[in-house]
């Protein structure tokens, strides 16, 4: 063969690998809650390929027999794993890439076309026993070389056949020492997310599936250790910092079920995504009831990453009825939202307990099986760690307030109306409020500038006055979030996509009227603001 040629075979050796086609899948899961990670990177790394799980935390790699390799330890060392066969391409050009047998006869075609320049690696098809000649031809010249498929090592050195060792820089020539080092990994994936450790995988195939790989939430040292201080504008009942609730003593877990996620897009506020709770459960020795349908998750992922939640819902206790409305937050990373709970009971009920103490828990989702989990902690005597976090909202972007929106001004033109369908009340009666009714909403339509029905959830949560909290579905595709509330006279807070057909409606320039009486529910029509 001729000396001048321009491919240059970097290493010759190969084990049998079995599989002419790359097939790898899994799902990649949180160590301690085993919920699904998504928005990890899942890289093969042997042959330098890339995905990202699903929001069900699952991913998928599939390739064909010929990969490109972009490894800078290339430039130092022939090879780096004692089961890959590597050939550097000089520069752009044909390449035919086959198997043949002893007697010259092909096996298997691997590649035969136009051949970007670089280090690139063979995986043989499924072959029977014995030794097999890997046969490269460019438009240079031909090269090709022996190896063996029952997992015996071997190469080539000046056209002869030598064995091979392995050691930590890479391949040298010898003979195989009867205690050499254990084989290094056919290839591994290596798996990153932000806030967790990443992790080596090592495979010993190119095909397997179902593979379950759990990452360490690197956030227990930092977040999870830590008093995070929230916003002043959104400072969950606890302004001066919320501790973990690991912090304080278990007393019962909640379990929301939710039917759909709403993503809203980018408001005024920030990324906002609506989870549709269809019912759940309350669980511990003090209190053991279920969630009522029509519950409504309110997740806000702000520019800087950080995260502020909102969560109504309403519990039942035997025949007692009770409102929680959470908040919560989480810095840019944090595997999951600190949440302090709080709950109207009645006060002439055996819960009335839950009006006096704190409460707090980590929000955790489960996507495979669309449940939000909440195991409260009572933390009215938790110390709050010296380690403190402070959340900051971005410069120049609106504040979503707990609070309903107070304006001043009168009925200009009619922007649009809504038939608001409504279920059958529910008192809360005397808590630590006041006296609590809530009317469930559960459906409508819409007329005028914003054609299109309204979302079965939520409700009006009246306490001296009204607090309606539903969420619009246009014709058109676009979700937007709806408060009206006051006493007296109402204004409504709008939230749809700053980039949206309806992004006029984040202004706070609305008015609403009151609610008139129609079959079965109320008519309400909205104002510009004069």
């Amino acid at each position: 063969m001729s000396k001048k040629t321009v491919l240059t075979l970097l290493v010759f050796l190969i084990i049998s690998t079995g599989y002419s086609q790359v097939i790898i899948s899994g799902t990649i899961l949180d160590s301690r809650t085993k919920a699904p990670v998504s928005a990890a990177t899942v890289k093969l790394m042997g042959l330098n390929i890339f995905t990202t799980t699903d929001d069900d935390g699952k991913f998928n790699i599939s390739s064909t027999s010929i990969a490109g390799i972009h490894d800078s330890r290339l430039q130092k060392a022939p090879a780096f794993n004692s089961e890959r066969l590597l050939f550097l391409h000089k520069s752009e050009g044909f390449a035919n890439v086959s198997i043949l047998d002893l007697s010259g006869r092909q096996c298997a075609q691997i590649f035969n076309g136009m051949l970007t320049g670089g280090f690139w690696r063979i995986i043989p098809p499924d072959l029977s026993p014995g030794i097999y000649l890997c046969r490269i031809q460019t438009s240079w010249g031909v090269h090709a070389v022996q190896f063996l498929s029952q997992k015996t090592i071997v190469g080539t050195s000046n056209g002869k056949m030598q064995s091979l060792s392995v050691d930590d820089v890479g391949l040298h020539t010898g003979t195989v020492s009867k205690k050499a080092a254990p084989p290094l990994p056919f290839d591994s994936l290596q798996v990153s997310r932000m806030g967790y450790r990443s992790v080596i995988f090592p495979l010993d195939n190119y095909q397997q599936t179902g593979i379950t790989i759990h990452l360490e939430d690197t956030s227990a040292s930092n977040v999870n250790m830590a008093t995070i201080v929230p916003d002043p504008s959104w400072t969950c009942f606890m302004p001066d910092g919320i501790p973990p609730p690991e912090a304080g003593v278990a007393v019962f877990s909640i379990k929301l079920q939710y039917s759909a996620i709403h993503d809203v897009g980018v408001t005024k506020f920030g990324h906002r995504r609506q989870f549709d709770i269809s019912g759940g459960t309350i669980t511990g020795a003090l209190i053991n009831g279920t969630v009522l349908t029509g519950g409504l998750d309110y997740e806000l992922t702000l520019s800087n990453g950080s995260v502020e939640l909102e969560q109504i819902n309403i519990l039942r206790a035997g025949n007692t009825s009770i409102l929680m409305r959470n908040a919560g937050v989480a810095p840019a990373g944090a595997a999951y939202v600190r949440v302090v709970l709080d709950f109207e009971a009645p006060n002439s009920s055996q819960y009335a307990w839950l009006n006096t103490v704190k409460f707090a828990a980590n929000r955790i989702v489960d996507s495979t099986e669309k449940t939000i989990t909440l195991d409260v902690y009572n933390i009215s005597d938790a110390v709050l760690p010296q380690k403190r976090i402070y959340i900051k909202d971005p410069e120049n972007v609106d504040n979503q307030t707990w609070e309903c929106l107070k304006l001043t001004g009168s009925q200009g033109a009619s922007v649009f109306t809504e038939t608001v369908m409504l279920g059958n009340s529910i008192s809360i009666g005397q808590s630590k409020r006041g006296s609590r009714n809530i009317i469930p909403i559960t459906g409508g339509t819409t007329t005028g500038k914003v054609v299109g029905e309204i979302l079965n959830g939520g409700a009006d949560y009246q306490l001296s006055g009204l607090d309606a909290r539903y969420t619009l579905a246009t014709n058109d595709g676009e979700f937007i979030i709806v408060r009206n509330c006051g006493s007296g006279a109402l204004v409504p807070v709008f939230e749809a996509r700053v980039d949206g057909r309806y992004s006029y409606l984040n202004e706070n320039k609305y008015l609403s009227s009151g609610p008139g009486m129609v079959g079965g529910g109320v008519s309400i029509t909205f104002y510009e603001r004069n």
